[in-house]
């Protein structure tokens, strides 16, 4: 009998392997996507997966010595339970990769002395800008402006178009604003309008504070959300949690009420 060492060895190489299967070619992925839709024809698969014949029957080949997929009479191709489950577990991978590729990038751009654990942070909802999308976070980060109705922010920078977006909820959002003067001398200096609409209303609070947080805080009614900022003060990525009264809530509340200790203020707008 193997070593139990051995054995994984030989299951990890095994494993390797068909990964390394699916990911040599988005072809083989794509015709096991097509395939767990419904049996189709060779030549409907040629159509559906866009590639040329001779290169759909070799990866058709493959796939069917690892027993992913079946043929049928008259070139008629199935999925096979075992494809079946090598296709979910093979999504599940790429959301896994993903997920903990973009928690990454977040996590670069925060202090490494950050005190809250990595495994309770990759709970959230992450968005972070891309080359594809170049905003996901930015819109996020709107959107939960928008959505609130009592909101809490602690920012080193105010973006214009946030700006904008807090003046436009002004009336039906209880705000309070937590920031370094600089980024609200900024605000005064680019949006004038709006800063004068923010500082006149009723139900918004703005507070300099006599300290640069390195990340942001945002609380509102039953979510929180952490934001990384680039190196020029825009957002860089955002991690969302619907659930305020969390472990991960309270210590965005705490963390809050720190910065807004009366000490640290210098000056109310």
């Amino acid at each position: 009998m193997k070593p139990e060492n051995e054995r994984n060895r030989g299951l990890e190489t095994d494993a390797y392997r068909d990964v390394q299967s699916l990911a040599g070619t988005r072809d083989r992925l794509r015709i096991l996507q097509v395939l767990s839709e419904s049996p189709h024809a060779q030549s409907e698969l040629e159509e559906r997966v866009d590639v040329h014949r001779t290169t759909l029957r070799r990866n058709l080949r493959e796939l069917q010595q690892r027993d992913w997929i079946t043929e049928r009479n008259g070139k008629v191709y199935e999925l096979t339970p075992g494809g079946e489950i090598v296709l979910s577990s093979f999504a599940d991978l790429l959301r896994d990769v993903e997920s903990a590729a973009k928690l990454g990038s977040f996590l670069s751009k925060i202090p490494r002395e950050f005190p809250v654990d990595v495994d309770v942070l990759s709970s959230g909802a992450i968005a972070v800008n891309g080359f594809d999308v170049p905003f996901a976070a930015v819109n996020e980060f709107t959107s939960f402006i928008e959505r609130a109705d009592r909101l809490r922010l602690c920012v080193p920078a105010i973006n214009p178009k946030y700006t904008s977006v807090l003046a436009q909820r002004e009336s039906a959002t209880d705000i309070e604003i937590l920031g370094p003067a600089k980024c609200f001398e900024t605000v005064v200096q680019t949006e004038p309008a709006e800063f004068d609409a923010l500082q006149r209303s009723e139900t918004v609070r703005m507070i300099g504070i006599d300290e640069y947080p390195s990340y942001g805080i945002c609380i509102g009614e039953n979510r929180c959300m952490i934001v990384a900022y680039n190196d020029e003060s825009g957002i860089h990525g955002v991690l969302a949690f619907d659930d305020s009264v969390s472990d991960i809530g309270r210590w965005a509340k705490e963390r809050y009420a720190s910065f807004k200790r009366p000490e640290n203020r210098t000056e109310t707008y």
